[in-house]
């Protein structure tokens, strides 16, 4: 039975509890909710139905204890560091930040827990999507100002001007094979003529999309590690513009290492030195970061001559660093949330020694910066990203 058809037979059975005038009337209003909340949700992007946990992580027991009690712990360090910060007194607060940030008296996480959450990272990424959907991230609009190489002149005049979604080009679009059938070859067809990005860690396209929307010259290659988010994303309306091809994929591994059938290795899709410019947008940090010149190198074999890197990811200091308790700390600058997800925050030393080793020139390398003043209480709360172009 459709939605629809599940609709019109509970309104029936409501009419007929109402004119029975009996106490099941109420019981008919939920059957259409419910059958109405169906049909609603048909015209939205929905998660595949995985019926299973989530992933386990050394927090379990934590969790329980905070869903029974929900009152939030007081983070003493935390609260001095950032008084400090709002005081302006430079140097104190620096120092509250980097005691803060030595971890002092503080062990890393079991070595097990560790191994669990380097190697099986798509299992807490897949559960993230489930859970979250389409619902979690905003669209980036802002790369339009902060990549202007990806934008045409008209926009890059007026970066912050509406712009329409994508939207079908023509019937026969609608007709031809999906993008992720196509081979190496079919594809390589496909991006001559256009300015090609490749986006590594895609998610449900709150980055590919915008950009699309913002140059018609574009070609998006899109992969992501969450099998969950890549499907999300292929049912947006938008993607089925004929300029983007989505599909799940671990970029750092080879195509005999991929975890599962589904996910194809990047060098089984996009043709070598096809892409004009790689995306690596809150990427690197949710990534071991033994593998991160791995990573790295991989997308340089997909750069053309000339092609750049855009970067943008957390920086050392970010308030989101500074709020990690304790049972959370993985050693140096990484760390896991209580999903079990990675987070790693860079220093511009770091992030361009990496890029420099694998044979890449440094055309930007700089913090990003931000301060968000809580008006009640007059906290400062530091916002700190590292921002990078690299060229092959």
């Amino acid at each position: 039975m459709s939605a629809t058809e599940e609709l019109v037979a509970a309104l029936g059975r409501y009419a007929c509890g109402q004119s029975g005038g009996g106490h099941r009337a109420g019981g008919y209003a939920l059957d259409c909710g419910a059958a109405a909340g169906r049909l609603e949700a048909r015209g939205r992007p929905q998660p595949p139905r995985r019926a299973r946990k989530a992933p386990r992580t050394h927090l379990h027991a934590e969790l329980v204890r905070r869903r029974r009690d929900p009152a939030p712990s007081p983070k003493v360090a935390v609260q001095e560091a950032l008084a400090a910060l709002a005081l302006g007194r430079d140097g104190d607060g620096a120092g509250a930040v980097e005691a803060l940030l030595a971890r002092d008296g503080e062990e890393p996480i079991p070595c097990d827990w560790q191994r669990r959450y380097k190697t099986r990272a798509m299992d807490y990424w897949d559960h993230f999507y489930v859970e979250k959907s389409v619902n979690f991230f905003k669209d980036r609009h802002y790369l339009r100002e902060e990549f202007a190489e990806l934008m045409p002149e008209e926009v890059l005049s007026d970066p912050r001007r509406w712009i329409a979604p994508l939207s079908v080009a023509s019937q026969a679009a609608e007709e031809e094979p999906p993008p992720q059938a196509l081979d190496v070859a079919d594809l390589a067809a496909r991006l001559a003529g256009r300015t090609v990005v490749l986006e590594v860690g895609c998610a449900v396209g709150n980055g590919i999309l915008p950009l699309l929307r913002a140059n018609d010259n574009l070609f998006g290659l899109a992969c992501d590690l969450s099998p969950t988010a890549v499907e999300l994303l292929r049912q947006k309306e938008e993607y089925r513009c004929g300029r983007c091809v989505a599909f799940a994929s671990d970029i750092t591994c080879a195509a005999d290492g991929q975890p599962t059938p589904e996910h194809q290795a990047v060098e089984s899709v996009v043709p070598p030195e096809s892409a004009d410019f790689a995306t690596l947008l809150f990427v690197l940090s949710a990534i071991d970061p033994a593998l991160h010149r791995a990573v790295i190198a991989r997308l340089r074999s997909h750069l053309r001559p000339g092609g750049m890197v855009l970067f943008r990811d957390y920086g050392r200091g970010d308030l989101a660093q500074l709020r990690f308790g304790p049972g959370h700390w993985l050693g140096g600058d990484l760390y896991v949330r209580a999903d079990g997800t990675l987070a790693a925050f860079f220093t511009l030393e770091t992030l361009r020694g990496e890029f420099e080793a694998e044979g890449f020139d440094v055309v930007e390398c700089e913090y990003r910066r931000r301060e968000i003043v809580n008006r009640g209480t007059g906290v400062v709360m530091p916002r700190v990203w590292v921002q990078g172009k690299f060229r092959r």
